[in-house]
């Protein structure tokens, strides 16, 4: 690994961030040697590559929080010096070597920097170790198949129902969010095989025992939607298709972590883990 890719990397973001990510690589760099040291130089090589583009993509978030103030300079600089954190951030290194996916880093990015705003032994900094563990065992689509369920089972408007949302404008505006939330997954290949290897990862949990109504899942009070009038008929059609696999699902801690992160990603927001302390 030539220097200047870390330390331009470093020098772009600057700061507290630009420390951290020197510290990271400062062990990562030993970390990858050690885990590769029985396979070939272009092996271990590729693995360095990768690693940098996850670094990069930590450095970029690190910064949003430093310069938004979520976190405290001193809380940047020290938090490498935690065991719980340091553990984290090598499985998230490892994991992130043996991919090329871009995505997959992304999402790495986004478990370690929110794992950096919260504090050791809470559900989300335990789940998202297990998470950075996971990305390695699944595959893009399956990422997918997590990013969908949470759209149904978790994710919903904040505030919800917004200010001036009543029965007489529910569906319309109900309407328009799904579809930008659900679009990217239209094409979205859901097979039986995906769900046994999700829940040998324990992402989520199958109970054939259980149905449920898709209009049920976004009611609130008296305010309800009716899938069947989707304006886009395309995609209710696949999130019909989608749901009655779906419908027998539950999501644990660490497929919502992911499946958020895949969410967020997609459409280009930041859900928040409220109560997740």
């Amino acid at each position: 690994m030539e220097p200047l890719s870390i330390i331009a990397i470093s020098a772009a973001v600057g700061g507290a961030a630009g420390k951290f990510v020197e510290k990271a690589w400062d062990s990562g760099e030993k970390w990858i040697q050690s885990y590769f040291k029985d396979h070939k130089e272009v092996v271990r090589q590729k693995g360095t590559d990768n690693t940098m583009d996850f670094l990069n993509e930590l450095a970029q978030r690190v910064k949003q929080l430093e310069e938004s103030k979520q976190i405290s300079h001193e809380k940047i600089e020290s938090a490498q010096d935690h065991p719980d954190f340091s553990t984290m951030l090598q499985k998230a290194l490892l994991t992130s070597a043996q991919t090329d996916s871009k995505d997959k880093h992304i999402i790495l990015a986004r478990l370690v920097s929110e794992r950096l705003k919260s504090e050791p032994e809470t559900i989300l900094a335990l789940g998202s170790k297990m998470a950075c563990d996971v990305i390695s065992y699944i595959t893009v689509n399956q990422l997918m198949i997590l990013g969908l369920a949470v759209n149904f089972y978790g994710i919903r408007p904040n505030p919800y129902p917004p200010m001036g949302v009543n029965e007489s404008n529910f569906q319309v505006w109900m309407d328009n969010w799904l579809i930008r939330r659900l679009k990217p997954y239209q094409t979205i290949n859901l097979r039986e095989i995906d769900i046994v290897h999700l829940e040998s990862l324990s992402c989520l949990k199958v109970n054939t025992f259980i149905g449920r109504g898709l209009n049920e899942m976004f009611k609130k009070d008296n305010l309800v939607y009716d899938f069947e009038k989707m304006q886009d008929i395309q995609l209710r059609d696949s999130m019909k298709k989608s749901w009655e696999v779906l419908q027998k699902i539950d999501l644990t801690t660490v497929g919502q972590i992911i499946g958020v992160s895949v969410s967020d990603l997609l459409s280009k927001t930041n859900t928040t883990f409220d109560g997740w302390d």
